[in-house]
């Protein structure tokens, strides 16, 4: 096989990554009980937890045949300087984020539905979330332009917004644009998808705090 004709492979297992996960959004989201799932805050746990099991399986066979998408290795000082990076950006999104009510609106009163909804978030999400686009995606542009690594990831990182429909404002597309950079980056210099993985989930879980502070706050007043 010559190295373009291997590219292409490659490319095209990227792609059908992509699309496989595609998939299941669509799917799940012309589910005929949809407002049920909703209503009970199934849905983003039901969701989350199909795309990993698919998206899992895909990336721990691909590695077994291509070592171009590493899991890379977690060191003290990277982490601590992206981790570092990571709150900055978070605390400039205090600046020009408008308040977007997606998140809420997948939630009920209860605190299973509350539990379920942050550990789809913060532990499902990040990592097929990176192994799809800091993984397979980013790495079908690299694969063509490997010294273009900027124009890669910003392409990759566009992509990350875009796909993130349940969001309606611009402001929010940007702080996402800007995040998959910071995580494209912390990819690149880690040598693998674990520092991004590491920093994706620390970012979801820092979104979500506040509903979670909310929820338990109210619990212990009502038990007091």
């Amino acid at each position: 096989m010559t190295p373009s004709t291997d590219r292409a492979s490659q490319t095209l297992l990227c792609a059908g990554v992509f699309m496989v996960w595609y998939a299941i959004t669509v799917l799940v989201g012309n589910f005929p009980h949809i407002a049920m799932l909703k209503s009970n805050g199934l849905l983003m746990p039901l969701l989350c937890l199909l795309e990993f099991c698919a998206l899992v399986p895909l990336y721990r066979w691909y590695s077994r045949h291509y070592a171009d998408i590493a899991q890379g290795q977690l060191r003290l000082r990277q982490a601590l300087l992206f981790t570092g990076l990571l709150l900055a950006v978070i605390a400039s999104q205090s600046l020009y984020l408008r308040q977007e009510g997606w998140a809420g609106e997948q939630l009920t009163t209860t605190t299973l539905s509350l539990v379920g909804f942050a550990l789809a978030v913060v532990v499902l999400a990040p990592v097929f979330e990176e192994i799809l686009f800091r993984g397979f995606i980013l790495q079908a542009f690299l694969l063509w332009a490997p010294r273009q690594r900027a124009g890669c990831a910003l392409l990759a990182s566009i992509i990350f917004a875009a796909m993130h429909t349940q969001y309606a404002h611009l402001q929010t597309i940007i702080a996402l644009t800007v995040l998959s950079l910071l995580l494209c980056a912390a990819r690149f210099v880690s040598g693998g998808l674990k520092l991004p993985v590491m920093l994706h989930m620390l970012n979801n879980l820092l979104s979500i705090s506040p509903l979670l502070w909310n929820h338990f706050s109210r619990q212990a007043v009502s038990v007091w």
